[in-house]
């Protein structure tokens, strides 16, 4: 008889943190999604219609420069990240933001599965209790062995990660991800972010 040993392979860690004065960022975010919705009192909106992976609203990848707010939430969240990585020995001498935006999501509307390249993504959940909607990561992969019975195999392909209000979310930004539709009447708000690690100096290959 051959003996088949069982090995697991990879394993993809995702960090979390309850993020400080939640209540000043929630207002603050909430005010320019309010200033959104209400372009024809504030003759302003930078809300996009091209389409995307966010089957919602959203303002534009590069909202630290649009919205003060935003830029100072992102430097907050960058701070926080750092000390962490300083603190974890992470070989990430020079965080840089990629990009950042607002997200809100109206009954039904929804994220499609993707990700970001990234070496470093943020969710930052503003909103979002009571909403009926899932944040889930998906394995990268298309294919695998599953065994008939669902509740006997060890091999999960989807992870629903519970969050709250003032939850921020840390993971790879090559990780598939989504969001499932709103179930409610109440608006879903979030921030997202990408971030890169940038050196100092050349690499040089080994």
């Amino acid at each position: 008889m051959i003996n088949i040993e069982k090995h697991t392979i990879f394993i993809e860690e995702a960090y979390s943190f309850m993020m400080p004065n939640h209540e000043h960022w929630s207002k603050e975010i909430k005010n320019i999604i309010l200033v959104e919705e209400n372009k024809d009192i504030h003759k302003h909106s930078t809300v996009l219609d091209e389409a995307c992976n966010v089957k919602a609203k959203r303002t534009p990848w590069d909202s630290h420069y649009r919205y003060p707010a935003v830029l100072s939430l992102t430097k907050d969240l960058i701070k926080i990240v750092e000390d962490f990585i300083k603190k974890e020995d992470f070989d990430a001498p020079l965080i840089k933001i990629e990009e950042c935006w607002l997200n809100w999501y109206n009954k039904d509307n929804y994220t499609t599965p993707h990700n970001h390249g990234v070496h470093l993504s943020l969710v930052y959940f503003i909103d979002v209790e009571d909403t009926g909607a899932k944040f889930l990561f998906s394995k990268n992969n298309c294919y695998s062995l599953e065994k008939k019975e669902k509740n006997h195999t060890r091999c999960n392909n989807v992870r629903e990660v519970n969050v709250k209000n003032g939850t921020v979310l840390m993971f790879n930004g090559n990780l598939t991800h989504g969001v499932t539709p709103n179930l409610s009447d109440q608006t879903r708000i979030t921030y997202a972010a990408n971030l890169v690690v940038q050196y100092m100096e050349k690499r040089e290959d080994y």
